[in-house]
């Protein structure tokens, strides 16, 4: 029997990549959005330190106007960042949901393809069962007749 050979191998094939593409193009953008997590992350962290050591200067009595003038300053700009990065993390979302609807579809599509190989592969597998069933039964037959000839002689 000849060996299994998918006729639209070459369309998996297609929507496989097809896939990966589209996973590729979902990770670079959630990569940059985490990005900008990470960078509001760090400033929100910037302020706590900042606001830390101020604190500990006020409670020693060591803080002057200036120090607390740039306290203030650091602090309203890294809010104004923490504020940018979410209006650029709320502006990706719209992009990434397409991006999952795109590769939730290609996903399908490739599922389809995957379902019919498996059910070629299965009609496939039984044939193959029946083939060599049937040449069992040939063989056994031949045995079980030159069995009988040689009781006969």
């Amino acid at each position: 029997m000849k060996k299994f050979e998918f006729r639209l191998q070459r369309l998996l094939d297609i929507r496989e990549a097809k896939e990966r593409e589209i996973k590729n193009e979902l990770a670079a953008i959630v990569a940059v959005q985490n990005r900008e997590k990470m960078r509001q992350e760090e400033y929100r962290s910037g302020i706590q330190q900042q606001r830390d050591k101020f604190r500990a200067k006020m409670l020693g009595g060591r803080f002057s106007y200036n120090e607390a003038m740039m306290f203030e300053r650091y602090v309203e700009f890294a809010h104004r960042v923490i504020k940018s990065q979410q209006e650029k993390i709320d502006a990706m979302e719209p992009e990434i949901r397409k991006v999952r609807e795109r590769l939730v579809e290609a996903s399908r599509d490739r599922r389809v393809v995957e379902k019919l190989r498996e059910r070629k592969w299965n009609e496939y597998m039984y044939e193959y069962n029946r083939e060599v069933a049937k040449e069992n039964d040939d063989m056994n037959q031949k045995l079980y007749l030159r069995r009988k000839i040689e009781e006969n002689a």
